[in-house]
């Protein structure tokens, strides 16, 4: 991101709300490239604006600035570290076996957000349609067809920080292929092994 640009936000989450003439004043630039930058923002939409009535009964009233909340994911996230920690404590407190039941119930509700396959649905267009579903959530499927069946390809998963520490997370993507294919994925080939995918053997169901 433009580095004023950032700036901006920067002020705008340490004091929650500011003008035109707040950060203009605050970063040393002229009002009309604080509203340029501002508009940016605003398209992306980053930040909104308000109307807040001034003190005084005459004027127009003036547009006040704040974060959407989209805009967190500009700042520093640790999500990866909460989980790895909260996976540890899961493990030590009930066990490996009940965690393994834990991942795959969580793979379940995950399954439950997908759109379900429609009438008369060819296996080849469920694939496409649980990749789409798939890397709507930070994972980058894709399918080919061979002689020994559909070979499913992830090149990015999304828990790759956590899955390194605790190879149960592995586990919850086997089980969330298989109740939104209706078939038991063989795995070949993992991202957490150092291959530069994971990869998944498909056969259709007959």
């Amino acid at each position: 991101m433009q580095s004023t640009r950032q700036e901006i936000m920067e002020i705008l989450k340490e004091e929650s709300q500011a003008t035109v003439e707040d950060l203009a004043e605050r970063l040393d630039l002229t009002p009309m490239t604080i509203r340029h930058h501002l508009n940016v923002l605003q398209a992306q939409n980053l930040v909104e604006a308000s109307k807040v009535r001034r003190s005084q009964k005459v004027g127009r009233p003036r547009l006040v600035y704040t974060l959407t909340d989209e805009a967190d994911s500009h700042f520093p996230q640790n999500y990866a570290n909460l989980a790895r920690h909260l996976l540890t404590e899961v493990k030590e407190t009930v066990g490996p076996e009940e965690t393994k039941d834990i991942i795959r119930r969580i793979a379940e509700r995950i399954a439950q957000e997908a759109p379900p396959p429609f009438e008369g649905q060819s296996f080849e267009d469920r694939l496409a349609q649980v990749s789409e579903f798939l890397n709507e959530r930070g994972f980058r499927f894709h399918w080919e067809k061979t002689e020994d069946g559909f070979v499913f390809v992830n090149v990015n998963c999304p828990y790759r920080q956590v899955a390194a520490e605790h190879a149960e997370v592995c586990a919850m993507d086997t089980a969330l292929l298989e109740r939104l294919l209706g078939v038991k994925p063989k795995r070949f080939g993992s991202l957490r092994e150092g291959d530069g995918a994971c990869n998944c053997l498909l056969m259709p169901p007959e």
